[in-house]
């Protein structure tokens, strides 16, 4: 075991403690995230590259659903826009023991999927004494690491409270929230319809996984706060790529079988209805792995088409950082249904920032096109407050419109504004640079040749360029830029530093469309992390974790609360591997 008292000094990496924080300030997420994979490197086993993971992808995709197989009655369910869905076409049949085979491998856990919360779950089960066995899909393991950047921390962890003073760690944290503080701005900020009990044992527990990956010798590169939130995070020298190889090296320190190109097909279950296993190809070849209990934690549905079209129509493509190399195509979701599993809002997704189609991330398009200027719908009416804080509310802003768009109106004088002075979003909260953008009139010109931007001499030419309604747009502009000019946004109250007329033509306008990083949500668990039926009873000997899980995120996921979906990730398998060790007690 790595000592947890081990020092790093990134002046030895080339990167000073300030040039880190100048970093984080600016643009923190994108520059440490290339700063981790050019320094600190991404091995083989946790990261494949773009072309290969799309392949497998891919297939995934072109098999779509015709693979399934229905079990029982159909059953229609409703997503969050009241849209029927038929579940049972989703669910891959489960084999009874049975007709499983001999087993071709036995242990007392199964862990299905080798990203952050499944090599969690084997590690952890693995220190507790469980014979583990962990089935990976693809040719590595890793899966999300890749674009993990800070994970929610609190300061009942060790590292927060043996790690501050480290002169070689970037520390801007603070004390966060007590346990009730904790649990209430989460209930909160999910209109209190989270499960109670998993979000009362994540705020108890969080501090667990981070001291088992501190002694196991992960080292925080920074200490940070939460955005609005009585939080704060860390993030871990590489990354989610360190903490992961961390993780990685601990399960295989305590005898993991870890099993690469080995895809888990079906679950396997005994005659009382309770999970005993499940087939998996391995050396290509159909072979029955049986177990006392497994965990699935497949990565959600990011890749898989037809879910995306059912669930989250509208929500435009993948986001930088995004789930695009992964072979996430909610397989993990279907087995689990199979069993008598049902779905947990579905229909939500990670936001991001609200981009403009075919423009890329972090481009001056981009930029421009998130300045806190006036954002309409196709009537032409004002959404709200353009001054945001964190992503969620551009990404927000976008899904409540009928066809889940809207659009930014801005003039010449913004155009200049950009171009010599700092822009007002805040960087942190757009993983990009605040910059001034010098050529950007230059590529706002471009876009309007390209078809991404329009273009007016006037309100009137700018709606009918955009399609946007002429009238409810010129009406909005006078009303919105006499406010400006008193310093005053008496509608909804935006900062005067953000408040400036929008009256020099040319005028443009962007059409926002939100963008996601993965899907959030897959079947309902109860707080022992284990899988619930239609009747809200654990279905025996089955768990689930990350983005296959849902009751945690219940009213999409709150960027205040920073590194929420790696911490959720990290908490379910740790936590997990508990109630496993628990439940097979339970069965001698």
């Amino acid at each position: 075991m790595v000592s947890r008292f081990r020092l790093h000094n990134h002046r030895a990496h080339g990167i000073s403690r300030a040039q880190l924080g100048d970093r984080m300030q600016n643009g923190g997420g994108i520059a440490m995230t290339r700063y981790a994979k050019e320094k600190k490197g991404l091995t083989r086993r946790t990261f494949l590259t773009g072309a290969a993971f799309t392949g497998v992808a891919t297939a995934a995709a072109a098999a779509g659903l015709a693979g399934c197989a229905p079990t029982g009655a159909e059953e229609v369910s409703t997503d969050r826009a009241g849209n029927a869905a038929q579940t049972s076409d989703l669910a891959i049949a489960t084999v009874p023991v049975a007709e499983a085979g001999e087993p071709a491998r036995e242990c007392d856990y199964l862990v299905i999927g080798g990203g952050n919360c499944g090599m969690m779950s084997a590690a952890h089960a693995g220190s507790l004494g469980l014979s583990t066995i962990l089935l990976e899909k693809s040719s590595v393991t890793g899966g999300s690491s890749v674009g993990t950047e800070v994970t929610m921390a609190f300061s009942d962890c060790k590292i927060m409270q043996e790690c501050a003073d480290d002169p070689n760690v970037i520390n801007m944290s603070q004390p966060t929230g007590t346990y009730d503080e904790l649990y209430t701005y989460f209930m909160m900020h999910n209109s209190w319809e989270a499960n109670a009990e998993l979000v009362s044992n994540y705020v108890k527990n969080n501090h667990r996984q981070h001291d088992f990956l501190y002694e196991h010798g992960a080292y925080p590169m920074m200490l940070l706060p939460s955005l609005d939130a009585p939080g704060g995070g860390i993030m871990y020298e590489g990354q989610g790529v360190g903490a992961f190889e961390v993780m990685q090296a601990a399960a295989e320190e305590y005898g993991v079988e870890i099993i690469t190109s080995a895809p888990a097909t079906a679950l396997v279950v005994d005659e009382a209805g309770a999970v005993a296993g499940a087939l998996a190809k391995i050396d290509n070849e159909s072979a029955f792995v049986k177990a006392k209990a497994v965990f699935v934690g497949t990565g959600g549905f990011s890749n898989n088409q037809e879910m995306i079209e059912r669930y989250i129509p509208g929500y435009g493509t993948l986001a930088w950082k995004n789930d695009a190399h992964l072979a996430h195509d909610g397989d993990g979701i279907r087995m689990m249904l199979g069993a008598g599993a049902v779905e947990s809002d579905l229909s939500l997704a990670q936001p991001s920032a609200s981009s403009v189609e075919n423009v890329a991330w972090d481009t001056p398009i981009d930029k421009a096109a998130r300045e806190p200027y006036v954002w309409v719908n196709a009537v032409g009416k004002r959404l709200g407050n353009e001054k945001w804080s964190v992503m969620d509310v551009m990404f927000k802003v976008g899904i409540k419109e009928n066809d889940y768009v809207y659009f930014n109106v801005i003039d010449s004088a913004a155009v200049e504004r950009m171009a010599s002075e700092p822009l007002m979003t805040s960087a942190r909260t757009v993983l990009g640079s605040s910059d001034p953008v010098p050529d950007m009139a230059e590529a706002l010109e471009q876009g309007v040749s390209d078809g991404t931007v329009f273009k007016g001499e006037t309100i009137e030419e700018l709606a009918a360029a955009a399609g946007i309604d002429a009238e409810g747009l010129a009406t909005t502009m006078n009303a919105y830029n006499k406010m400006a000019k008193a310093g005053e946004d008496t509608e909804f109250f935006k900062d005067p530093a953000a408040l400036f007329p929008v009256d020099q033509p040319p005028f443009y306008a962007f059409r926002l469309i939100p963008s996601w990083y993965s899907t959030l949500c897959g079947v309902k668990i109860n707080g022992k992390i284990q899988v619930v039926n239609g009747q809200g009873k654990p279905i025996p000997g089955l768990y689930a974790g990350g983005l296959d899980s849902g009751e945690f995120f219940k009213d999409n996921y709150n960027h205040g609360f920073s590194g929420g979906c790696s911490g959720y990730s990290y908490f379910t398998g740790f936590f997990a591997a508990d109630q496993v060790k628990e439940y097979i007690d339970g069965l001698q």
